[in-house]
């Protein structure tokens, strides 16, 4: 796992391309402490800094050459052991032990087919001193990230935003357009455009190639095939078939020459990742116990380590325990808006980054963890809402009665969640509008008049939209800046593009089944019984009314503050004045979003167009 960086010039525009990618690199020098190179050859620059997980010698340098090639690449190919005895079959030789090696016979032989043969995330960026052709590609799930930013003749990309912000020729201007998708839907990650202004991450399973005559070739090489049936074949058959593909899956990512950890939540997901790569360590002969990475809150009801411990009773794994609070996340705020580069929606995200940091402390590279799950078995309450829909509308209305009375217990209670909330899926279970939306009240009055760029409602592709559009992509992107930021590769069984591919194609009933979901997993998969029972759904739980509740006087000072950089988006004065009944959580405004979006613009010293 590392970073890259580096520019495509035909303009001259850097007279100090070096400078400039060591500036880069050291941005983003937490992605690899390990090591770091440049490479510079005519209107190409590119940058690399390494953090060692295959082959820890210093043969794993980048950026790397090969005839005419030159490498600099993020990520884990899995299967390039398989790769690298094929190839041989076609005279290849190597002189390495890494996976970056194989990606440039890989490329060499099979140009960029080579992208579909793969298996595992990556954002690559590969020179061709021959053709003077620059070549940039990311993994078809968008796991590994990849932005740039563009001009005639002038290109610049890195792993990380705050790394393309090393060029003064930059601007930090902000997208107003994604802003208020944040804002009014809590949506981030949903398109090619980022928060700022002009810079576009390239998507999940695409390609670019820039030419010396300024050509720019866009293209997407991989789409995820589905097809969505309701009921269908929903047995013994498919949970084998699904077990079998998670075994590959975690064996696979237990490919290392360090120690794998897992991050352990207590939820079906993580649980089933721990339980069988503690399965396959043994198996291997292993004699040090795994370790695992939890988050838990103390005294709250809605702390997991109650099932945390059942899955380290069974295993055996040496258990570490993160306990973050209020005060903790206040110190952690800015630190934490400036590891993830671009807003984010909840104060969830701090639960990883502080089981991110535990790992850290205790000498851990690489994690397990289970992104990917929920948008590939309906694991999400709406999925419910939206079989049970389905459902209706293909009148099978025993079964949609039936699938209500299950998931009526489980509605949520308690003072940290709405039970608004889930009144509202119940209206929507029968087609009906949820309550009206205030989420315009707070916003500056011509700003709230913008009508939304970006539909979701697509219901032909409701599943498909949570996996590509609407949740996944998100979550990668939190995760990624916050296992990098201290310097740990996460790795996600369940994002393994054929065990993807499998269970997105399977009906509905074989996902949500008598009020439970993940059905065919939670049939295949080892776990401890009080988990495979659970019908309740946490996710990333954090008791965020209380911890803004423990520095209410210093979160309402962003929005009292003289000089409030967010004022062409939100009314501060507003906010203030209602900011008793806003942190009670009258009124659900994502007021942590308001907040996050000023201190984001003050640390990154954004302006408004």
């Amino acid at each position: 796992m590392c970073g890259i960086c580096g520019f495509y010039d035909l303009e001259h525009k850097q007279p100090d391309g070096s400078a400039l990618l060591n500036k880069m690199n050291a941005a983003q020098k937490h992605r690899g402490p390990d090591d770091e190179g440049i490479f510079l050859d005519g209107p190409v620059g590119l940058g690399h800094v390494r953090l060692s997980i295959l082959d820890l010698s210093s043969a794993g340098h980048q950026p790397m050459q090969r005839g005419s090639y030159t490498l600099v690449f993020n990520g884990e190919i899995y299967n390039y052991i398989e790769l690298r005895e094929e190839l041989k079959q076609f005279g290849y030789t190597f002189t390495t032990s890494t996976d970056t090696e194989v990606v440039l016979a890989a490329y060499d032989h099979w140009g960029e087919g080579c992208q579909t043969r793969f298996n595992g995330f990556w954002a690559i960026a590969l020179y061709d001193s021959k053709t003077q052709s620059l070549f940039l590609s990311r993994d078809r799930y968008g796991v590994k990230p990849l932005y740039y930013t563009e001009k005639p003749g002038y290109l610049l990309f890195a792993s990380e935003l705050k790394a393309l912000l090393q060029d003064d020729n930059v601007p930090r201007v902000a997208n107003d357009k994604v802003i208020f998708d944040y804002l009014v839907n809590g949506f981030v990650d949903c398109t090619a455009e980022t928060f700022f202004e002009g810079v576009t991450r390239l998507e999940a399973g695409c390609c670019l190639r820039l030419e010396p005559d300024g050509k720019k070739t866009l293209r997407r090489y991989y789409t995820l095939p589905y097809s969505e049936t309701l009921i269908g074949e929903a047995g013994q058959k498919q949970a084998d078939e699904f077990r079998r593909l998670f075994q590959q899956s975690v064996k696979l990512r237990l490919r290392a020459d360090v120690p794998v950890g897992s991050c352990l939540s207590g939820g079906l997901d993580s649980s089933a990742i721990v339980c069988e790569s503690s399965r396959q360590l043994k198996e291997q002969g292993g004699k040090e116990r795994q370790k695992t990475f939890s988050s838990c809150y103390r005294g709250d009801a809605n702390d997991e380590r109650a099932y945390i411990d059942a899955v380290v009773d069974k295993t055996g794994v040496e258990a570490h325990y993160a306990y973050p609070t209020g005060d903790t996340l206040f110190a952690d705020l800015d630190s934490l808006i400036y590891t993830q580069d671009e807003p984010f929606v909840s104060t969830s995200m701090y639960a990883s980054y502080c089981v991110m940091k535990l790992a850290n402390e205790n000498n851990t590279r690489v994690l397990l963890d289970g992104q990917g799950a929920d948008e590939i078995l309906c694991g999400y309450r709406k999925a419910r809402v939206y079989y049970i829909k389905r459902l209706i509308k293909a009148k099978k209305f025993a079964r949609a009665a039936k699938e209500i009375a299950y998931y009526l217990p489980y509605m949520r209670k308690g003072k940290n969640v709405s039970l608004a909330a889930d009144l509202n899926m119940i209206r929507q279970f029968f087609g009906k509008t949820s309550s009206s939306d205030i989420r315009h009240r707070y916003l500056e009055a011509a700003f709230a008049k913008r009508t939304l760029t970006n539909s979701y409602a697509d219901n032909e592709r409701f599943l498909l939209n949570d996996f590509d559009r609407i949740v996944l992509p998100a979550l990668l992107r939190y995760v990624d800046r916050n296992s990098m930021a201290f310097s740990i590769e996460d790795r996600l069984p369940f994002l393994d593009y054929r065990l993807v591919e499998y269970a997105m194609g399977l009906p509905l009933n074989a996902k949500i089944s008598d009020g439970y979901s993940k059905a065919v997993m939670r049939k295949a998969l080892d776990m401890p019984e009080l988990i495979r029972k659970r019908r309740d759904k946490i996710g990333f739980y954090t008791p965020e009314n209380a911890w803004m509740a423990a520095h209410s006087a210093e979160y309402k000072a962003v929005f009292t503050a003289p000089d409030f950089r967010a004022r062409r988006y939100i009314d501060p004065e507003k906010v203030a004045a209602d900011w008793d009944s806003l942190t009670r959580g009258k009124d659900d405004i994502g007021l942590f979003r308001y907040i996050c979006l000023e201190k984001w613009m003050r640390i990154f010293d954004v302006k408004t167009a």
